[in-house]
C-alpha cells in the first residue's frame, strides 16, 4: 500500500472523556432573617425571625441602626461560618445603615442586608410578634396621635404619657395614598406609636373620628383602607398601612382607640399636634431650623407636655 493512500475502512479514533476531577461549585443557600426593634436610645428591644429559629432580648444602644446591627452580629455569631444570612429590615430610606450596606459583607463575610420584600411578609410579622414578649410590670401607657398636612408635605406625631414620642415628616403621593391624605396622617401617627408601644395597654387620643373609626373596624378585622388608597409600591414592599392592619388586629386586645376634641387644651394631644406640625414645616423648609435643632425641639415640646398631662393627673 502507498504510505500516501489513507485507509478508510480503519474506525475512527473518538475521543475519549476524561473524567471529571472538578466539580462546579453550587451556591450556598441563604438563609432570610427578619429584624425589628423598638426603643429610643437607651435599652432597645429586638426580635429576628428566619424560617427555623428565632431571636428576642435587649441592647443597650444609641440607636435602632446600631440595635439592628448588634442583632446582625449575634445571628451570626450563632450561625455556622458556612452560612449566608440575608437581613431583612424596615428603615427609613435616609437612615445612615442603608449607607452602610456596601461595608456589611466586609465586616461580616456572608451577610447582606435589605429591604423586605412581599415575599417576606410572613418573617416580618413573625418578628413583630416577637416583640409582644414585654415584661408583665409594663403599665398601661396613653397615647396622643396627629397628623399635619401642609400642601404636598405630610408631618405625623404621637406623644405618650411616659414622655416618650415620635414625629416624621415627608412628601406624599395622591397617586399612591389617594384624596383622604389627612387620614392617612393620622392613621400612620396612630400605627407608628402602637408599633413603638406594642406589648402594652395602650389607650390611643385621636382627635380624627374617622381614623378611630377606622381603627375600631381593624380591631374587628375587617380588611379596608382609606379611599384610593394604593395598594402597589414600585418598591415591592408592603403598603404602610396594610402593615398597620394587620398590626392593630394582632394588638387589639391591648389596643382602646378614644376620641378627644381638638385644642381643648388635652396636655398629650396639644403636644402631638405641635409634635405633627414641626415635623411638616421643617421637610416643607420653612422653620428655620437645622437638623440638631430640630431634635431639640421636639425633645422640648415633648418634655413639657408629658410633664404637663402627669400635673394634671396628679393633681
Amino acid at each position: 500500500m502507498n504510505s500516501d493512500t489513507i485507509d478508510t475502512t480503519a474506525p475512527k479514533p473518538v475521543a475519549r472523556r476524561r473524567p471529571a476531577d472538578v466539580v462546579p461549585a453550587r451556591p450556598r443557600p441563604v438563609t432570610t432573617v427578619a429584624v425589628v426593634v423598638a426603643g429610643r436610645g437607651g435599652e432597645a428591644r429586638y426580635s429576628a425571625c428566619s424560617a427555623t429559629r428565632s431571636w428576642t432580648g435587649a441592647v443597650t444602644v444609641d440607636s435602632a441602626e446600631t440595635a439592628i446591627l448588634d442583632v446582625m452580629r449575634l445571628v451570626r455569631a450563632e450561625s455556622p461560618a458556612t452560612a449566608r444570612l440575608r437581613f431583612v429590615v424596615q428603615l427609613p430610606p435616609r437612615s445612615t445603615l442603608w449607607a452602610l450596606r456596601d461595608e456589611i459583607p466586609v465586616l461580616m463575610p456572608g451577610v447582606c442586608i435589605e429591604r423586605p420584600t412581599l415575599a417576606d411578609d410572613a418573617l416580618m410579622t413573625a418578628a413583630r410578634t416577637g416583640l409582644l414578649r414585654r415584661p408583665a410590670t409594663q403599665a398601661p401607657v396613653t397615647v396622643a396621635t396627629d397628623g399635619s398636612v401642609r400642601g404636598k408635605v405630610t408631618g405625623y406625631g404621637w406623644l405618650a404619657s411616659t414622655g416618650e414620642y415620635g414625629l416624621m415628616g415627608f412628601r406624599h403621593s395622591r397617586k399612591q395614598i389617594g384624596p383622604r391624605v389627612v387620614l392617612v396622617a393620622e392613621l400612620r401617627a396612630i400605627a407608628k406609636a402602637v408599633q413603638y408601644l406594642r406589648g402594652r395597654d395602650i389607650t390611643v387620643l385621636s382627635d380624627s373620628k374617622l381614623a378611630i373609626a377606622m381603627v375600631q373596624r381593624w380591631k374587628a378585622g375587617d380588611d379596608v383602607l382609606p379611599d384610593g388608597y394604593s395598594l402597589i409600591r414600585e418598591s415591592g414592599k408592603t403598603p404602610g398601612l396594610v402593615t398597620a392592619q394587620r398590626m392593630i388586629y394582632a394588638e387589639r386586645d391591648r389596643i382602646h382607640p378614644v376620641w378627644v376634641k381638638a385644642h381643648t387644651g388635652e396636655p398629650l394631644n396639644e403636644g402631638a399636634d405641635a409634635l405633627a406640625r414641626l415635623a411638616s414645616r421643617y421637610v416643607l423648609g420653612d422653620s428655620g431650623l437645622d437638623s440638631a435643632e430640630y431634635r431639640r425641639r421636639a425633645e422640648d415640646l415633648a418634655e413639657t407636655f408629658a410633664a404637663e398631662f402627669t400635673r394634671r393627673r396628679s393633681a
